[in-house]
């Protein structure tokens, strides 16, 4: 048994994080709060919920109030449980409008704040038009992460802000574009704010959207999130709608700080010079071509090829189609493709192009090794030489992830056959992917035009696990069911 006093992680601290983040999301339910008012529609769940989370989140800070600053253990903590709790209290509306049930409601709000995409509900156009913007800002606010925004906005975060954005931070390393962790949170979140902000008007001129559904699809665009406002997604939409969402779904899912590069500073070589980007848009460009070949050559087939196979990949998880129909080798390339996900510090989840680059130079470096054991042939990224210790970290997350994977396939499986429902080896193996990997849809039952509410609540409950540590990179969320990270 482990003793308070023999703990190695500062709880107390930890929790004082927890209850100042909570507080300060409260300001989050401003946004449906007022779109109610002004629609017409019940406010009062919005106005509950962030009294909810004003209230609670302060007496968590009162009552664990501490002089300690935070460390890279207690870092792993407050992010763990921050995104647990929010997701609760971002289950709230769903609950308080009579939508859906606690843990359906729990899925949801989990699945927009790690922006998932995957939902339980069949019929979004007809819930009320305040709870489809508060859906969509979920996955808005998780894209670029509740932690970051926090880190840009409250200076007493600054202290442990390194260490938060580290634990958050979807891939293998975090650039700082300044000296100042706060400075580099405020930078991502501008460029954030302005991709997201040309979406909208590019969407209204070009797509043709009412400015409702192009702040939406907005949102959950350079999210990579994938909610819509529609039941047949962006097959709804005009086909230059479709076009100018490809390109922003590829904007989601590149590095943040290169994009900061290539348009803040106005250095756009940084784009063709950095190897992840390059590969990320090779990967992109062939998933593209082999899926239009798998379906049959055409303009139209073009445009849900390039669609999709952006989509899928950036673990955005719209629909310009039901792929559902496509042939059993379109269907395979998207599979594929749910495991590779955006480049790291973009919005996108899944492995990351950078992880699936150095695990292929691995392999071939060790094939190579085999043949001249003497040689030394260091793996390199954008001419600069990996270390060895970020080589072997790489390879035990891919092994890791390709675990989890397999495990929660089976019992998924297992989980829905104990109930009687039919569901095949590749719909489990695809929910499962398409949690874990935070991409949305899947294949059959879980497809694009599906949902996962026929499930059973256990495998909802497994399929939130995955979402939440998938979403973390799940070393802040494997790390606390390990004793040594409480004993030290």
């Amino acid at each position: 048994m482990i003793r308070r006093w023999d703990l190695a992680v500062d709880v107390r601290a930890a929790l004082h994080l927890v209850g100042k983040l909570i507080k300060w999301f409260s300001v989050a339910f401003v946004v449906p709060f007022f779109y109610a008012i002004g629609a017409r529609e019940p406010w009062w769940p919005y106005a509950l919920s962030g009294s909810m989370a004003l209230v609670g989140g302060w007496l968590v800070e009162r009552a664990a109030r501490t002089e300690r600053d935070i460390g890279p253990r207690e870092g792993f903590l407050v992010v763990a449980l921050a995104w647990l709790l929010v997701a609760g209290l971002g289950a709230m509306p769903f609950i308080l409008l009579g939508i859906l049930r606690p843990l359906d409601a729990y899925f949801e709000a989990m699945s927009g704040f790690t922006t998932t995409g995957a939902t339980v509900i069949a019929h979004v156009e007809g819930l009320p038009r305040a709870l489809l913007l508060w859906r969509a800002f979920t996955q808005w606010l998780g894209g670029m992460g509740i932690i970051v925004l926090a880190v840009a906005l409250l200076p007493k975060l600054g202290v442990g802000g390194s260490q938060l954005m580290d634990a958050e931070a979807p891939g293998p390393t975090l650039e700082r574009l300044t000296p100042r962790i706060r400075e580099t949170a405020r930078l991502l979140w501008g460029i954030y704010v302005g991709l997201t902000a040309l979406d909208v008007v590019l969407l209204v001129l070009v797509g043709r959207l009412s400015l409702f559904d192009a702040v939406a699809h907005a949102f959950t665009t350079l999210s990579t999130g994938g909610f819509s406002t529609k039941d047949s997604g962006f097959a709804s939409f005009s086909p230059a709608a479709q076009w100018v969402t490809v390109l922003f779904m590829m904007l989601g899912g590149l590095n943040f700080a290169l994009l900061y590069r290539a348009i803040g500073r106005r250095q756009p070589r940084a784009l063709f010079m950095d190897t992840e980007a390059r590969f990320y848009g090779a990967l992109l460009l062939g998933a593209t071509f082999a899926l239009l070949g798998s379906v049959g050559i055409g303009l139209d087939n073009l445009r849900h090829s390039a669609f999709q196979a952006v989509s899928i990949m950036t673990t955005t998880g719209y629909a310009s189609t039901d792929f559902e129909q496509w042939p059993a080798a379109a269907k395979m390339i998207l599979f594929v493709l749910m495991f590779l996900g955006g480049c790291a510090g973009s919005t996108a989840g899944s492995i990351k192009v950078i992880r699936t680059w150095l695990v292929f130079r691995f392999i071939v470096r060790e094939t190579r090794n085999v043949i001249h054991p003497q040689a030394v042939l260091p793996i390199r990224v954008s001419g600069r030489v990996v270390s060895e210790e970020i080589v072997r970290a790489v390879a035990i997350f891919a092994i890791l992830y390709v675990t989890i994977f397999a495990l929660g396939s089976i019992v998924l499986m297992w989980d829905v056959a104990r109930v009687g429902l039919n569901l095949e080896i590749i719909e489990a193996a695809s929910a499962v992917a398409a949690t874990l990997g935070n991409v949305g849809p899947g294949f059959g039952l879980v497809g694009p035009m599906g949902t996962y509410a026929q499930l059973p609540e256990t495998s909802k409950i497994l399929l939130v696990f995955l979402m939440w540590a998938g979403r973390l990179e799940l070393f802040p969320v494997i790390v606390l069911f390990v004793r040594s990270y409480w004993k030290g």
